[in-house]
């Protein structure tokens, strides 16, 4: 089907551009309406970069029509990329709303095609993760998986989730900047992502610096934004990792950091994957993590270990950790999404954010450097308002056992 969304592209933009809309309704609806209660704990510098849209809207809904009636304001033309990732997040929304209870074993093999016995047994499923929050959700793990995270001697509880985000990075990272500077995340703390979020936590277990991550967000945003983001991002987003990521981070991140990805035969499956054989391999894992079929590359799925998958946020924004407990980072309004068990997102600061309509856009098409920087600052923010309520002292636990809840 989505091949043919594509196909159905180069004849005609716009009718794809309705389809995308179409679909994503019933996630838009949700995410725009309501409006938040004001938390007036943080008041952001320079508050105008985030009122524009506000403004504008003012503006095209004062002017009058004949016999007094409000004309209403042109349709937004939809980029490719925009639409595209529209259509994805709603048929994500849709299978999430849909979710029906789960029934009977819920555990089944697997083996991935060619390699011998040994092979066979390292990629069979050997643990299937039951969702804390939603117990509906349902991830599996294969033995080498399983085996990575025993292999750690020291967890340290709680773990942090990282949702997908789209192009959002810039928010993750002002969340991981303030967790790492006030003891929060410590290496040998849990990580786990979908998406976006598997690439912070990737950032994270490499030990690299969030403002040097920051600066190559930038780099890739605007080789985006002069050249294009659809079709292409997936290429400047390896060799943006590849450049940046050190040689050995495949083994800091093996046992400690869950990347999601979304198996697509015979029905969507989530699988979390946390050992890696090498740095191209994590990177192949983190790129499939974020691969929205026609976004990231013109095709419908991408291989990842000789499985079909696509991105990880089809089947859960935001994995479990193999901590005891899991934190929960996300970069959307969590009182917008209808999503339990969030802790740290802009619902934290609702006083003094960008609106979901900008989230939304920035998410999908890169913005400007100046808007990545206030991202992460909200970011920041948002993890101190929620450090509040959960002091560093009281939470944060060492030498717990790992497990897989």
């Amino acid at each position: 089907m989505l091949l043919n969304l594509v196909r159905a592209e180069t004849k005609g933009r716009g009718r794809h551009f309705r389809m995308a809309s179409f679909a994503s309704l019933s996630l838009t609806t949700s995410f725009l309406s309501n409006p938040p209660n004001p938390n007036p704990r943080f008041l952001l510098r320079n508050q105008s970069l985030f009122k524009c849209s506000a403004k504008t809207e003012k503006k095209s809904g004062s002017g009058s029509g004949s016999g007094g009636r409000r004309e209403a304001p042109p349709a937004e033309r939809k980029s490719f990329a925009v639409a595209t990732g529209e259509l994805f997040l709603g048929l994500s929304s849709m299978l999430a709303r849909r979710r029906k209870p789960i029934q009977g074993p819920i555990s089944a093999p697997f083996t991935t095609a060619g390699g011998g016995e040994d092979s066979e047994e390292e990629n069979r499923i050997a643990s299937v993760v039951e969702d804390s929050i939603d117990p509906n959700v349902i991830w599996e793990q294969r033995v080498r998986d399983v085996e990575a995270e025993r292999d750690r001697k020291k967890v340290t509880s709680p773990g942090f989730s990282f949702s997908a985000a789209g192009l959002l990075f810039p928010y993750h990272l002002g969340v991981a900047q303030f967790l790492i500077e006030k003891g929060y995340i410590k290496e040998t703390t849990p990580l786990a992502g979908s998406s976006a979020g598997a690439i912070v936590c990737a950032v994270i277990a490499s030990g690299s610096s969030m403002e040097d991550a920051l600066k190559a967000t930038k780099i890739l945003a605007e080789d985006c934004r002069l050249k294009g983001t659809a079709f292409r991002l997936g290429a400047v987003l390896r060799d943006v990792l590849e450049k940046f990521l050190p040689d050995d981070v495949h083994t800091r991140s093996t046992g400690r950091v869950r990347v999601a990805v979304t198996q697509i035969l015979w029905r969507p499956r989530g699988l979390l994957v946390d050992q890696f054989d090498s740095k191209e391999d994590l990177i192949n894992a983190v790129f499939t993590s974020s691969f929205i079929p026609g976004y990231l590359a013109p095709r419908p799925a991408t291989m990842f270990r000789n499985r079909l998958c696509i991105d990880g946020g089809l089947t859960l924004f935001m994995p479990p950790t193999s901590a005891s407990e899991t934190v929960r980072v996300c970069a959307f309004p969590a009182d917008r999404l209808g999503f339990k068990g969030i802790a740290i997102s802009p619902h934290c600061n609702p006083d003094k954010r960008a609106t979901p309509r900008q989230l939304f856009k920035w998410a999908l098409e890169p913005a400007e450097d100046d808007v990545l920087d206030r991202l992460f600052e909200l970011g920041y923010l948002d993890a101190a308002v929620w450090a509040e309520q959960n002091p560093v002292e009281s939470i944060v636990q060492d030498n717990c056992i790992s497990s897989s809840s």
